[in-house]
Formats: structure tokens, sequence, C-alpha cells
């Protein structure tokens, strides 16, 4: 393994975090991963950035609106962050979304949805798909250009983007999926090969999908599992990002190569040297800039 000098310092600053004791695995988990914000660098001014709240079933749903300019009818993306469906929100990922907004002149919604355990599937993708449904109604209102959505997301935020694109493919314009969550398995060659690391482990992959699938007759279901759905056709064009050094790295290629299949344009790119997360450490690994970039260019072509 030929991690970059810069991933393997990362790595190092990740491994010497400190979690208070006498918590929950998961919420341990949580503080652990939220004090990866700053390895994402300076945060960057944006235009506007407003805040919405809905309420989906009795539970809130925040919407985080980065506005890099004050263009009418603007296009966007709907973002859905990383964390194995049981960790992240709205602060894990400020810092890049800020850049990416600037960077691709498109205004960016984060979604912050409900996260297991307390909240198993489908309770986070229900929160999604609700707020999907409410941008699309009310695009208008927050002065954006329905007819370019685009759909985003990292990890376990890329799994929940798939099936939002499956469900919504006759709005969507463009999906964008960073290490993409596709496969419960954990048997393809990337997770054997990294089942100890570097970042993942299998342990916690296991213990992800015990979490996120409380219910044994989820396990099959293709709406958690983007790797089994066969209802792939007519899908938009699709960027997937992967990590040389990734356990997610094959599934996202197979999940790539499948909508492949089914007729559907896939940008697939794999960033050498890098791990999982890399997305988020843009203050210390270049290739952080370079999907950054690659993800803006992807963008702006299909808003062209």
């Amino acid at each position: 393994m030929k991690l970059s000098e810069q991933v393997q310092k990362v790595l190092t600053k990740i491994q010497n975090i400190e979690v208070p004791e006498g918590l929950r695995p998961w919420e341990a988990g949580r503080i652990f991963y939220e004090k990866f914000i700053p390895l994402a660098g300076e945060k960057e001014p944006v235009f506007k950035i407003d805040e919405k709240e809905l309420t989906n079933d009795g539970h809130p749903v925040r919407l985080r609106i980065y506005r890099p300019t004050n263009h009418d009818r603007s296009p966007f993306i709907i973002y859905f962050h990383g964390g194995w469906f049981n960790a992240g929100n709205l602060e894990t990922h400020d810092t890049p979304l800020c850049q990416l907004a600037n960077l691709s002149k498109t205004v960016i919604i984060a979604v912050d949805y409900r996260l297991a355990p307390e909240h198993a599937f489908p309770a986070g993708l229900n929160d999604c798909e609700f707020a999907v449904k409410w941008i699309i109604e009310n695009a208008s209102f927050l002065n954006l250009d329905p007819t370019k959505i685009t759909i985003a997301g990292d990890s376990a935020g890329a799994a929940l983007a798939a099936t939002v694109t499956r469900k919504f493919r006759n709005n969507i314009h463009a999906q964008l999926l960073i290490y993409p969550v596709t496969d419960n398995s954990l048997e393809t060659p990337s997770w054997k090969e990294f089942q100890n690391g570097p970042l993942l482990d299998l342990k916690g992959g296991i213990q992800a999908w015990d979490w996120y699938l409380s219910g044994s007759a989820d396990r099959g279901n293709p709406d958690a599992v983007p790797l089994l759905a066969d209802d792939l056709q007519n899908l938009p064009p699709t960027f997937v990002a992967v990590a040389e050094y990734d356990p997610l790295r094959d599934e996202g290629i197979l999940y790539a190569e499948k909508l492949k299949t089914n007729g559907i344009s896939v940008n697939l790119k794999l960033y050498k040297g890098t791990t999982h997360g890399f997305f988020q450490m843009g203050g210390f690994i270049d290739d952080a800039k370079v999907l950054m970039q690659d993800m803006a260019e992807f963008i702006k072509n299909q808003n062209s």
C-alpha cells in the first residue's frame, strides 16, 4: 500500500483523536467524526447561507442552503453527508460544501437526516426523500431552477443519493457519488484487502450495517443497498469517485459498471494514493482539491 505522504500524516492525526469515555459506541463515533472537521481547512466565505427546518412525521429535518452568487433560478445540488448512516451532520461537511459551492458556482442544499441506531432504516432515507420533494415543490420560492437538480453525497450519503436519484429520476439532472456505500455483503476484494483499514475497517462496517438495518428483511432491500437495485434505466449522467486504498472502492466501481450496463453515462474516477474520507480533508490532502475540481467541472458541464 503506497499511501501518499499527505494521507499518512492525516491518518496519524486521526489516530491521535481522543474521545471521552463512558459514551455509547455510536455517541463516541459521532464525536470522533466531528473531530475530523479541522482537516477540511479554513472555511471559505459564501455569498449567502440560509437554514430552514422542515418537519417530517414529527421529526425535524434541517436544511442548509449555500448560495455562491445572487443569480436567479440557479442550478442546485441536494447533498447528503456521509458517516456510516450513524454519524455526521451539517457541521461535519460545512467547510467542503462551502468550497464546492464557490468552485462550482452552484447552490448547494445540505440535508440533515435522522441517524441510526436510534432511527434505523428507512427513517433517514424518508427524511431525504421528504426534503427532496419539498425542495422540488418549492423551487420557485427558493429561486432555484427545478430543471437542473443534482443529487450528491459521500459514503453512506452517496447510498442515500443513489436511492433518491432512482426514486426521483424524472426530476434529477445529474448525480454525484463520492466513494459510495452500495453493498452490505462486505465481501468485495477491496473489503478483504483493507479489512483492517486504513480509516474504515471490517468490524466497523459490520456494526454500521447492523445498526442501520435493524430488521433482517431490509438486508435485501435495494432502497438500502443500491447495488441490489435492478431499475437503473433512464437515470441521469453520474460522476463516481473512488479512493485507491478504501474498502468501499470495489463496490463503488461495481455500481458504476452496473449503471453503465443500463445505458447510463458514467464518469468514474479513481484517486490513487488516497483513502476513504479524503473529500473532507482538503486542508491537508491535495487530492481533495483535485476531487473538488473534477466535481465542479462535471456539474458545470451538466448545467451548461
